[in-house]
């Protein structure tokens, strides 16, 4: 069984049954959660006869039908996202990767779901699939996105949860190999020539026709590896029924599964031989669509091959004049070739998506998967759940009113089974969070009702292994108050919950703030925000974690996840710690943690914003470990700040640290005031390099100043 990640696959508190309102033009519809197993949602691509988008449309131009029966949608909208660029500075070769995330406003973006299925690639086209996805998360994953990669083999720790970190995206590609068996007719024909020189034996010198008893053994010939095949075929419909589980309460976006796949070279809907192996391998490919159809999950199957597969079929090395065996025929093998195919045409036709097959431009066809994804019709109604019955397939038609015009939607779904009992995996926070913000923390894909900054930093503990230094600052204007005898109350909460690549939670945190203020004091709470700081330790190693706030008196809740890489402080040569930031400001924002969470590091807690303005100072603080030698040297510590626009150097600093011993942590703080810089984007860079051995380490952050 393929598991997604713990922390994703929880199934979300359901709210209460609403009928979303049609946005304001050029206003994008928000991502929602489901609210009603019986409420429907359709995705409908329209084109004209040249294959254009059509946009204008509105309600009147649709009609819906469910099972022929006319339809009611109470919601709709047309949902038109562009493709964004990150900021890559001057300074820069690419974007710098942002260390704060932010959940100011709710998720918008696209959700992708890459689902590399090393079962049924080749090891010989694994750089063709690393360099392709790479290519779709460099070209097309936009800021407000969010992307996961999911392996099909159970390699939970290779895979990525949901982020928009391209970096951390292409690292869990580059972990992708292919592991593809045999093709099952070439294994077929090398049973035949092992067994030729036995055959032989049996037959007159000279005769050229076989024996009938021969070509009775040929009939039998069986695929060696037909077992692992057929679990193979198994395991990937699971892990595409699992993707598509885990994003079935989200609603408002379409969700893509690209599949890079060379298809399963195993019959999954009409297997050959019919047997336990073939009925469950027809059971998963069912649940597998359904759950697609259910979750309005779109699969593009992409056959990583493109044209390439025609040149390899006419490469024979041996051949076979039994009937039985056309492998040794360019016929046979194109015979198999469709196969695996049809199941990426299948799989893509019958959830909504595009199969991109034989195609000679692979590149173009992601380009087609992100325009499906950004231009489209949001159509939603609420199904009469009275006429569902348990595996009957729900009919869904869109037809337009206009002439000439075409559309592209899902054509139906499996009801869920409302008997069945969901049994859903909660997030392991803390004791005494609220059942709404613990709810939250096991959505899919951030909420941004209550906005809030994050920033997390790694650096060495004092037991020489790792810790986490968080900073977590909520909006005061999502702060909504209760007066109470002259004084305003309100309870923040926040919540976190860290996890490693194998979803196993490793460290958490919950604070509170019970805040009761005089009219000034809230004045100036709603101008600043709250604050907290926290540290998790936590052993070297890849990690999510998922922050979440709640404000008590509006209910309003925020989530955000986290990627960081916790270095191993002890055993790599020379390393940095992250870059720490604070301002002289930072403590008139009230923070509900110990100065010992700092002390040493800062003067002030650490920020979770990079907009100053031109009057603070700003301070940063890094760590840098050496454990390359136990030869007294020199390390040399350099800080530069350089205007984003032009590249121009603003300031630079130096600091020189001698080495006397091995594993030492040597900490460099500088100070600079920003009144001199004029609004716009800084690049602050931090480079150590040691004087012997060759070693360095860099770290940059981009920040603005006001």
């Amino acid at each position: 069984m393929i598991v997604v990640p713990a922390l994703a696959l929880c199934a979300a508190v359901v709210a209460a049954r609403q009928s979303a309102p049609v946005p304001a033009p050029g206003q994008q519809p928000g991502v929602t959660f489901r609210a009603e197993t019986n409420f429907v949602e359709v995705h409908a691509i329209v084109t004209d006869e040249k294959g254009a988008f059509v946009r204008g449309l509105t309600p009147a131009d649709f009609e819906v039908y469910e099972d022929g029966r006319l339809q009611s949608p109470t919601v709709f909208s047309f949902v038109d996202l562009g493709v964004e660029r990150p900021f890559t500075p001057s300074t820069a070769a690419a974007p710098i990767e942002p260390d704060v995330r932010a959940t100011t406003r709710t998720f918008d973006g696209r959700i992708y779901i890459l689902v590399l299925d090393d079962l049924h690639t080749s090891i010989t086209r694994t750089n063709g699939v690393r360099e392709i996805a790479k290519r779709f998360v460099d070209q097309y994953l936009g800021p407000a996105d969010l992307a996961a990669v999911v392996y099909t083999s159970g390699r939970q720790e290779a895979g990525q949860e949901l982020t928009n970190n391209r970096r951390l995206l292409k690292a869990a590609i580059d972990r992708f190999q292919g592991e593809k068996l045999p093709s099952a007719g070439a294994e077929k024909l090398a049973q035949h020539i092992l067994s030729q020189e036995v055959e032989q034996s049996r037959v007159e010198e000279g005769q050229s026709i076989r024996s009938p008893e021969a070509l009775q053994r040929a009939q039998v010939i069986r695929d060696p590896f037909d077992q692992q095949r057929a679990l193979y075929a198994r395991r990937s419909l699971d892990a595409i029924e699992n993707v598509a589980r885990w994003l079935a309460d989200v609603q408002g976006r379409r969700k893509a599964l690209l599949l890079f796949s060379e298809g399963f070279d195993y019959d999954i809907y009409q297997p050959f031989f019919v047997g336990r192996e073939s009925d469950l391998i027809v059971t998963e490919s069912r649940e597998a669509i359904a759950a697609a159809q259910r979750a309005n999950v779109n699969v593009y199957g992409i056959d990583p091959r493109g044209m390439s597969q025609f040149p390899e079929m006419i490469q024979i090395g041996a051949t076979s004049d039994y009937p039985q065996l056309e492998y040794g025929r360019f016929q046979g093998q194109l015979k198999e070739l469709l196969l695996a195919q049809e199941s990426l045409m299948s799989l893509s036709d019958e959830t909504g998506g595009l199969a991109i097959v034989n195609s000679g431009d692979l590149a173009g066809g992601l380009g087609r998967i992100v325009l499906d994804n950004s231009r489209y019709y949001l159509l939603g109604y609420y199904s009469d759940s009275s006429r569902w019955s348990r595996n009957r397939f729900m009919k869904i038609e869109v037809r337009l009113k206009r002439p000439g015009l075409r559309v592209r939607a899902r054509t139906g779904y499996l009801p869920p089974d409302t008997r069945a009992i969901e049994r859903a995996r909660e997030a392991d926070v803390k004791a005494g969070t609220s059942p709404a913000l613990r709810a939250a923390l096991n959505k899919p894909v951030p909420i941004g009702d209550l906005p809030f900054r994050a920033f997390a930093g790694a650096l060495r503990s004092p037991d020489n292994k790792g810790q986490v230094l968080l900073a977590v600052e909520v909006d005061g204007s999502g702060l909504r108050f209760t007066e109470q005898n002259g004084r305003f109350a309100e309870t923040v909460e926040v919540s976190i919950v860290a996890a490693d690549a194998r979803a196993r939670v490793q460290g958490g945190d919950r604070q509170a703030f019970n805040l009761n203020l005089l009219p000034e004091t809230r004045e100036r709470v709603v101008q600043s925000g709250v604050r907290m700081v926290t540290q998790l330790p936590l052993p070297p190693g890849r990690y999510q974690i998922r922050i979440g706030a709640y404000e008590a008196t509006g209910g309003l809740v925020g989530t955000l996840p986290y990627d960081i890489e916790v270095p191993d402080f002890v055993k790599t040569p020379f390393v940095m710690s992250s870059l720490f930031l604070t301002s002289s400001t930072a403590s008139a924002v009230p923070t509900g943690s110990t100065e010992a969470d700092w002390k040493g590091l800062l003067p002030a807690p650490p920020v979770a914003t990079r907009v100053f303005s031109a009057a603070e100072t700003l301070t940063w603080f890094v760590e840098v470990y050496d454990n390359s030698s136990d030869t007294a040297h020199a390390i040399t510590m350099t800080g530069t700040i350089a205007d984003a626009r032009d590249g121009r150097t603003i300031v630079q600093a130096r600091d020189s640290r001698t080495v006397q011993r091995r594993g030492q942590g040597h900490g460099f703080t500088t100070d600079y005031p920003l009144r001199d810089l004029k609004p716009g984007p800084y690049v602050l860079a931090v480079e150590a390099v040691s004087a012997t051995g060759g070693h360095s380490a860099r770290r940059e952050i981009l920040f603005d100043v006001k």
